[in-house]
This record gives C-alpha cells, structure tokens and sequence, in this order.
C-alpha cells in the first residue's frame, strides 16, 4: 500500500495524554462504582450479583494470554475492520494449517509440550481463537483446542465470532473439546436476530457466555435506547466488554490495506475528533521492536463510559469491561514482564533463590515504572509536539500525513 495517507479532519488531532485527560474525569465520576486497576488501564462494572471479570479477560491483563488467527477470511464485511475489506482478507493467500499466518499447527503443539519453551504451556492460562471468522477454521480451532484440553486442561480456551455460522451441533462439538467461552460480536450483523438468537441458544450450551464489540453511535443505540442491554442481562449474558476502535499500526505503513485501512481512517474522521494512541513497549526479548501506534476515533471510548454508565446506574447484573487501547497496551507490558521472567529464571538455574528473587524484582520495578511513565501524574506528553509538528491548518481544518507522523515517531524512539 501507498504510505500517501493523508487525514483530514475538522478537529485538531489529539495526542493520548490529552485525550486521558477526559477518560480520567469519567473514572473519576465512577469511581465508587466500578473496578479501578493498573493505574486506571483497566476498568470494569461490579454487578450486583459479585459477577467477577472473564478467566480469559483476566488471564490477558496478566500477560498469560494468547490469541490464534484461525485465518483471515471472514464472511462479513465491517467498515471499521482493521483486516481491511472482506475482498482484500479472501485475496490474501493462507496456509492450510497455519495459525497467526506463521506457525504450523504442529509447531504450536510442540512448543507446549516443550518444557524449556517460552510459551511452553504451563506458562499460557488463556487461549482466544479469533480471525477473520473462526467458524470458517472450525476444523483447525478444534484440532488445537483437543490438544490443549488433553495436555493442558488448566488453559482457559475462548473462541470469538460474529455469530452467523454458530450452530448447537458446532457448539456442543467446542464445549466438548474444551472451548470454555464464546464471545459474540453482535456489532458485525448491526444486531442481526440471527445472532443474537444464537447467542441466547449458547448460553444454555457454554460455560461463558460474553459479547466483545466496538463501542459505536450505533451500539449505544442499540443498549441504551432500544433497551438491548436489558435483553442480553435477560437471556444470561455474562460480560459486555467494549473494544475500543483502533487502526493498523501506522509504524507499519507499507502493511496496510489499499482500501480497508483508508476506509476505517475515513469513517473513525466522520465520528468526530481523533487521538494518536501511542503504545511504547520496548524491545521483546528476541531484540524484536514491540512498539506500536494507532489512530483512533474519540467517541468511541467515550461510548465505553456512557454505556458503564447506563449500566451502573439501572443495576445491570452483566459486566461491563473497558476493553481499550490502554488496556491492550497493558497486556502487552505484561506479555513482555512475563517473558522476561522466565528468561531470567532459565538463564538464572544455576544460581541461588535469592539471587533469582532479586532479578524478580528488578523486572517488576521495571514494569511499575513503565506504568507510571505511561500512565501516571507525571507522564510526558511527549507525542503532541510531533502531532503538531506535521500537521497542517487551513480553512477546511486540519490535515496530517501518516507516513510523515510515523517517520517522526521513529526518529524520536530511535
């Protein structure tokens, strides 16, 4: 793809600290009301009921967790879809049993059973199958998920959809392999009945049963204004978690979608304001650049909190999950911490317990201290002096050049 991206926009575009500034006043109004963690990164409702957070959604805060790209085919076409276009994802070639389009099937199931692995299984709690649409990979997605359940029961499995493919046969097929949760993205079909039909006919087959969507104009309308939060508390929905929109990491450029990338920007620029969501991690312990930067639309996270709001304030017994850009960025720290120990420990063996526990607690220090230079008091807002720096105003508004952005960024990380 061209790296010629230009956004246009009313607004000027914020950089994250700014646009945290209004996230935290809407903690803030809810604090007393809803789970608070990891220095505000993460958030959710305490129904009345003392439903606690998903073993999944858990396991990612914690770095414990994986996700499987079945594929990328998907039999939906979602305007905001970060993937790009049902066409660009059915163009793209694909390996017959390759997961994240690079690890056999066969590779996978030896790096568990590999006990001097990073990701040897004992290190995983959850395990997500997404896509594309997994219900089109549903012969791989079972393939794995016997394994994991008969060599590593104690890893959490989910798998998430858009539900028109789900049947009760290829339910009962997951739940007996082991596939803990199903999480419906109802926001793909715009609340088709089809779907949601299927997901009130999984909640007597599954354990778990959660939607995962993207908080839009339209989802709010959905919830708050035709009451669909009330139905999906009726029929026994679990969690609601609110995947914040977010495009392609714009590091990456020449990865893009020719179509599907521009026509995500266009529609997050027609919902209002923009905010660069920048997620500095470091470097993976390979030596591989974990950094990542994305563009999002402001409303969207502030549906998040009009929505927990609703949620809080009518005793809705499901829970509400902020599930942010912050949030992801928080998993991948964890990601990075947990890696890290387990290559201290392996590296440490020969040395004594105490010398073990000190390389510990240097890692942990480490990461509080990424934490508060994300996300405390004090966090340098260091990424709006390059917004502005390559951005441009005239009488239609604000204009700026991702490739000119991103090749900033990366002078400025080094």
């Amino acid at each position: 793809m061209g790296t010629d991206i230009e956004i246009n926009t009313a607004y000027p575009i914020l950089s994250r600290i700014e646009f945290t500034e209004r996230i935290r006043r809407r903690q803030e109004e809810l604090k007393d009301l809803i789970e608070l963690h990891d220095r505000g990164l993460c958030a959710w409702t305490k129904p009345h009921s003392g439903k606690a957070l998903s073993k999944g959604c858990q396991a990612c805060k914690s770095g414990g967790y994986l996700c499987f790209y079945a594929g990328k085919k998907c039999n939906l076409d979602c305007i905001y879809c970060a993937q790009g276009t049902k066409k660009e994802k059915w163009a793209q070639p694909e390996g017959i049993d390759l997961i994240n389009d690079q690890y056999h099937i066969e590779e996978i199931m030896d790096a568990f059973n590999n006990p001097k692995a990073i990701w040897t299984g004992s290190n995983v709690r959850c395990i997500e199958y997404s896509g594309g649409e997994p219900f089109i990979y549903l012969d791989k997605v079972l393939r794995l998920s016997r394994f994991v359940s008969r060599y590593h029961n104690h890893i959490y499995q989910m798998i998430v959809t858009n539900g028109l493919l789900v049947t009760r046969d290829k339910l009962k097929e997951l739940h007996d392999c082991g596939v803990n949760e199903i999480k419906f993205h109802i926001g793909a079909t715009r609340f088709s009945k089809k779907v949601l039909d299927n997901l009130e006919m999984a909640v007597e087959i599954m354990d778990y049963v959660s939607v995962i969507t993207p908080p839009t104009p339209e989802l709010k309308e959905f919830l708050i204004d035709k009451k669909g939060i009330h139905w999906l508390e009726g029929v026994g929905l679990h969690q609601l978690g609110l995947s914040e929109l977010g495009s392609t990491d714009i590091l990456h450029l020449s990865e893009m979608n020719e179509v599907g990338d521009k026509r995500a920007l266009e529609y997050f620029r027609k919902l209002g304001e923009l905010y660069i969501f920048d997620s500095v991690v470091g470097k993976s312990i390979e030596g591989k650049y974990l950094s990542e930067i994305y563009v999002s639309p402001a409303i969207s996270r502030e549906i998040t909190y009009d929505i927990m709001r609703y949620a809080v304030e009518n005793n809705i017994d499901v829970v509400v999950n902020d599930c942010s850009q912050d949030r992801r960025h928080l998993q991948r720290i964890q990601r990075n911490t947990m890696e890290r120990k387990i290559d201290a420990v392996r590296a440490a063996s020969f040395k004594d317990a105490e010398y073990i526990r000190g390389l510990l607690i240097n890692i942990d220090e480490q990461r509080m201290k990424m934490l508060e230079e994300y996300n405390g008091p004090h966090a340098k807002d260091w990424m709006k002096p390059l917004i502005r720096g390559v951005s441009r105003k005239d009488g239609k508004g604000y204009h700026l050049k991702l490739e000119q952005l991103a090749k900033v960024i990366r002078d400025y990380l080094g």
